[in-house]
């Protein structure tokens, strides 16, 4: 007997899901920061990080490479408030899940440093704010990391052996 679609389909449907959720949530956060036309650099963002995380599972260090390029064009081309993890939270969560971990990690210190580099100015501002920027990014990456390391130990409790149907050694 064939699975109904919604099952056989699920990863897709949460796939666009995610996605989706990541262009509105992207936008929703510029526009509430202070930006005032999303049309020249956000909006376009946003959609090639929704349409990278569709790609997400088949090719998930090739996405998150190319969603840390996209955030670091944003941030190049237009003013933006701090945000350089969160907007790719599934890109590195879904690549932290592979054997490819601690690549993702170097990655994400990598980005962390330039973000703290790009908002140094903010220190002669407000040196409480540029200090939560850091710390912010840097719990988020830590916390993205952990949430894949887990997802990838929960795929391979789920695909152990039963040790009861006589399959295992």
């Amino acid at each position: 007997m064939r699975a109904p679609a919604v099952v056989r389909h699920f990863a897709r449907i949460v796939d666009l899901g995610v996605a989706a959720l990541t262009v509105v949530v992207f936008v929703a956060i510029a526009l509430a920061t202070g930006v005032r036309s999303p049309w020249p650099a956000v909006i376009p963002v946003a959609l090639a990080l929704g349409a990278l995380l569709l790609l997400r599972r088949r090719w998930p260090m090739t996405v998150l490479l190319l969603s840390v390029v996209a955030i670091f064009v944003y941030h190049l081309i237009s003013w933006s408030p701090p945000g350089w993890i969160w907007p790719i939270a599934a890109a590195y969560v879904t690549a932290a899940a592979t054997s490819r971990v601690r690549w993702v990690a170097v990655i994400g210190v990598a980005q962390l440093l330039y973000s703290a580099i790009d908002a140094r100015w903010v220190i002669d501002v407000n040196p409480p704010v540029y200090f939560l920027h850091v710390l912010g990014e840097g719990v988020l990456l830590a916390a993205f990391l952990g949430l894949g390391l887990a997802y990838a130990a929960w795929l391979r409790w789920r695909d152990r052996p039963d040790p009861k149907d006589g399959s295992g050694s």
